[in-house]
Protein backbone atom coordinates (compact mmCIF):
# COMPACT_ATOMS: atom_id res chain seq x y z
CA UNK A 1 0.00 0.00 0.00
CA UNK A 2 3.03 2.29 0.21
CA UNK A 3 3.02 2.58 -3.59
CA UNK A 4 -0.36 4.37 -3.70
CA UNK A 5 -0.13 7.95 -4.89
CA UNK A 6 -2.63 10.65 -3.96
CA UNK A 7 -5.19 11.50 -6.61
CA UNK A 8 -5.09 14.85 -8.37
CA UNK A 9 -7.57 17.13 -6.49
CA UNK A 10 -8.91 18.58 -9.77
CA UNK A 11 -9.66 15.07 -11.03
CA UNK A 12 -11.41 14.15 -7.76
CA UNK A 13 -13.51 17.34 -7.88
CA UNK A 14 -14.51 16.61 -11.49
CA UNK A 15 -15.66 13.09 -10.55
CA UNK A 16 -17.59 14.31 -7.50
CA UNK A 17 -19.58 16.74 -9.66
CA UNK A 18 -20.99 13.88 -11.79
CA UNK A 19 -23.71 11.33 -11.02
CA UNK A 20 -24.19 9.34 -8.90
CA UNK A 21 -22.64 11.99 -6.60
CA UNK A 22 -24.85 14.80 -5.32
CA UNK A 23 -23.48 18.10 -4.02
CA UNK A 24 -24.98 18.79 -0.60
CA UNK A 25 -23.29 21.74 1.09
CA UNK A 26 -21.59 20.67 4.32
CA UNK A 27 -22.06 16.91 3.81
CA UNK A 28 -19.62 14.48 2.21
CA UNK A 29 -20.08 11.36 0.13
CA UNK A 30 -23.69 11.97 -0.95
CA UNK A 31 -24.81 9.60 -3.68
CA UNK A 32 -28.04 8.82 -5.50
CA UNK A 33 -28.62 5.07 -5.27
CA UNK A 34 -30.88 5.15 -8.34
CA UNK A 35 -30.03 3.33 -11.57
CA UNK A 36 -28.48 0.39 -9.69
CA UNK A 37 -29.34 -3.01 -11.18
CA UNK A 38 -31.65 -5.23 -9.14
CA UNK A 39 -30.18 -8.51 -7.97
CA UNK A 40 -33.64 -10.00 -7.34
CA UNK A 41 -35.47 -8.71 -10.43
CA UNK A 42 -33.20 -9.05 -13.48
CA UNK A 43 -33.62 -6.22 -15.97
CA UNK A 44 -34.91 -3.80 -13.32
CA UNK A 45 -33.11 -0.87 -11.69
CA UNK A 46 -33.61 1.17 -8.54
CA UNK A 47 -35.62 4.36 -8.97
CA UNK A 48 -33.46 7.47 -9.48
CA UNK A 49 -33.74 10.32 -6.92
CA UNK A 50 -35.62 8.06 -4.48
CA UNK A 51 -32.90 6.77 -2.16
CA UNK A 52 -29.70 8.60 -1.21
CA UNK A 53 -26.81 7.73 1.08
CA UNK A 54 -24.32 10.04 2.75
CA UNK A 55 -21.98 10.56 5.62
CA UNK A 56 -23.56 12.05 8.74
CA UNK A 57 -25.47 15.31 8.25
CA UNK A 58 -24.37 17.42 11.23
CA UNK A 59 -22.30 19.72 8.99
CA UNK A 60 -25.13 20.57 6.60
CA UNK A 61 -25.28 24.29 5.87
CA UNK A 62 -27.96 26.91 6.37
CA UNK A 63 -26.01 29.50 4.42
CA UNK A 64 -25.33 29.50 0.68
CA UNK A 65 -21.92 28.58 -0.57
CA UNK A 66 -20.01 29.14 -3.78
CA UNK A 67 -18.03 26.55 -5.65
CA UNK A 68 -15.86 26.85 -8.75
CA UNK A 69 -17.30 24.35 -11.20
CA UNK A 70 -14.68 22.96 -13.59
CA UNK A 71 -12.81 26.25 -13.13
CA UNK A 72 -14.96 27.81 -15.86
CA UNK A 73 -17.43 29.89 -13.87
CA UNK A 74 -18.61 30.61 -10.36
CA UNK A 75 -21.93 28.91 -9.63
CA UNK A 76 -24.11 29.53 -6.56
CA UNK A 77 -25.20 26.30 -4.95
CA UNK A 78 -28.25 25.78 -2.81
CA UNK A 79 -27.73 25.58 0.93
CA UNK A 80 -27.44 22.02 2.15
CA UNK A 81 -30.86 22.12 3.79
CA UNK A 82 -32.51 23.67 0.72
CA UNK A 83 -30.97 20.97 -1.48
CA UNK A 84 -32.41 18.23 0.79
CA UNK A 85 -35.84 19.80 0.28
CA UNK A 86 -35.28 20.20 -3.48
CA UNK A 87 -34.38 16.50 -3.73
CA UNK A 88 -37.68 15.63 -2.03
CA UNK A 89 -36.02 13.90 0.90
CA UNK A 90 -38.60 13.56 3.68
CA UNK A 91 -36.98 10.90 5.89
CA UNK A 92 -33.44 10.45 7.15
CA UNK A 93 -32.42 7.17 8.75
CA UNK A 94 -29.51 7.79 11.12
CA UNK A 95 -27.64 4.49 11.50
CA UNK A 96 -24.91 5.81 13.82
CA UNK A 97 -24.47 4.38 17.29
CA UNK A 98 -25.25 6.49 20.33
CA UNK A 99 -21.51 6.35 21.10
CA UNK A 100 -20.59 7.89 17.72
CA UNK A 101 -23.10 10.72 18.12
CA UNK A 102 -21.77 11.57 21.60
CA UNK A 103 -18.09 11.12 20.69
CA UNK A 104 -18.24 13.62 17.83
CA UNK A 105 -20.92 15.83 19.36
CA UNK A 106 -22.69 15.55 16.03
CA UNK A 107 -26.45 15.39 16.46
CA UNK A 108 -28.57 15.64 13.33
CA UNK A 109 -29.73 19.14 12.46
CA UNK A 110 -33.38 20.12 12.20
CA UNK A 111 -34.52 20.35 8.58
CA UNK A 112 -38.04 21.58 7.83
CA UNK A 113 -40.20 18.81 6.40
CA UNK A 114 -37.70 16.04 7.16
CA UNK A 115 -38.35 13.30 9.72
CA UNK A 116 -35.24 11.86 11.37
CA UNK A 117 -35.42 8.23 12.42
CA UNK A 118 -32.55 7.10 14.64
CA UNK A 119 -32.07 3.35 14.21
CA UNK A 120 -28.46 2.56 15.07
CA UNK A 121 -27.01 -0.57 13.52
CA UNK A 122 -24.96 -0.98 16.72
CA UNK A 123 -26.25 0.50 19.99
CA UNK A 124 -23.02 1.26 21.85
CA UNK A 125 -20.13 0.09 19.69
CA UNK A 126 -18.02 2.73 17.99
CA UNK A 127 -17.54 1.89 14.32
CA UNK A 128 -16.25 5.31 13.32
CA UNK A 129 -13.52 5.37 10.66
CA UNK A 130 -10.87 5.96 13.34
CA UNK A 131 -11.96 2.96 15.41
CA UNK A 132 -12.17 0.74 12.33
CA UNK A 133 -8.62 1.76 11.36
CA UNK A 134 -7.40 0.81 14.85
CA UNK A 135 -9.21 -2.52 14.60
CA UNK A 136 -7.71 -3.33 11.17
CA UNK A 137 -4.17 -2.45 12.35
CA UNK A 138 -4.43 -4.74 15.41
Amino acid sequence: MDDLKPLDPAYVQEILLKPPFVTLAGVINVRDLGQLPSTTCPGHITKPRYLFRSAELSGITDEGMFSRVLLLYLSKLLTGKAKVQELGITKVFDLRSDTEIRKYNAPLPKIDGVEVIHIPVFQQEDYSPEMMAKYVRA
